[in-house]
């Protein structure tokens, strides 16, 4: 009796550290890449342009429903759903960009970091986001950043996909995903060692929507537009046709708004 209250008390020890674990993250070498596509239909991919970043840190998976739903459970947040594809491992999805920013707070604090941002909510249609830019808690990658991991940083190869020219080595897809998400990292990595980054679920990123913004970006360390209602995702998902899984493809949606096919991926300041 006493054995089998200590072993269950054990397992309840374990369970709670493997659930408060840190996300892993990967430190990504900054410098100078050109980001766009000249030759792209999409006019809100180019001009191409130079674009230099510092460094900093890349989750090395998209977030996950077991990641997220810690989150709900201490702030009592409305679980989203799943689609019925499951949980677990799986990346998180139908969440807002506004949802983003929070989770990225509660983990930063849960961690022990300092808050990346600054969040006045009065309501859903009410909330207002400014950058604490010395804090190291987590947060979302800036659009540039995104592209740039995607390409392998200063490994890139200059690849179709992230990390190969054959998009079943690196992504779910339309044509292979069985029309499901998958388990994050069960495809091979790209350059830098990030996994996901062409398929299964968009991403978030922190950048306001501009088609234009390429035309005007700063050359260094773009953060995105000033003003605008909606916010960038890329990557592609697991029911996208190949196009969308293009590494410049940009995509934008409201903040308050909940798509199924969007998650999120972590960012953090060196």
């Amino acid at each position: 009796m006493i054995k089998t209250f200590f072993s269950a008390i054990a397992i309840a020890i374990f369970s709670i550290t493997v659930m408060a674990q840190a996300p892993e993250m990967i430190l990504i070498e900054g410098g100078e890449f050109t980001m766009g596509n000249d030759y792209s239909s999409e006019l809100d991919e180019s001009p191409e342009h130079k674009v230099t970043l510092s460094d900093f840190y890349i989750g090395k998976y998209e977030v996950t429903f077991d990641e997220f739903d810690q989150f709900c459970a201490a702030t009592g947040f409305t679980k989203p759903d799943d689609g019925g594809y499951g949980r677990g491992k799986i990346p998180v999805a139908n969440i807002s960009w506004n949802s983003a920013i929070m989770f990225c707070n509660w983990l930063s604090a849960r961690d022990g970091l300092n808050k990346f941002y600054n969040i006045k909510r009065d309501s859903t249609s009410s909330f207002t986001v400014t950058l604490n830019e010395s804090a190291n808690g987590y947060r979302l990658p800036t659009e540039a950043e995104w592209e740039y991991v995607a390409r392998g940083g200063k490994k890139g190869k200059t690849f179709s996909f992230s990390g190969s020219n054959n998009v079943d080595e690196v992504a779910w897809w339309k044509g292979n995903s069985n029309l499901q998400p998958h388990e994050v990292g069960l495809k091979q990595p790209n350059e830098v060692g990030v996994y996901d980054m062409s398929g299964n679920t968009w991403e978030w990123c922190w950048d306001i929507y501009d088609k234009g913004y390429y035309k005007k970006s700063p050359a260094s360390n773009p953060k995105g537009a000033e003003k605008g209602i909606e916010r960038v995702y890329r990557g592609g998902n697991w029911n996208c046709t190949l196009d969308f899984l293009r590494l410049t493809a940009r995509n934008h949606f409201g903040m308050n708004k909940e798509y199924g096919l969007i998650g999120l991926r972590l960012a953090k300041n060196k």
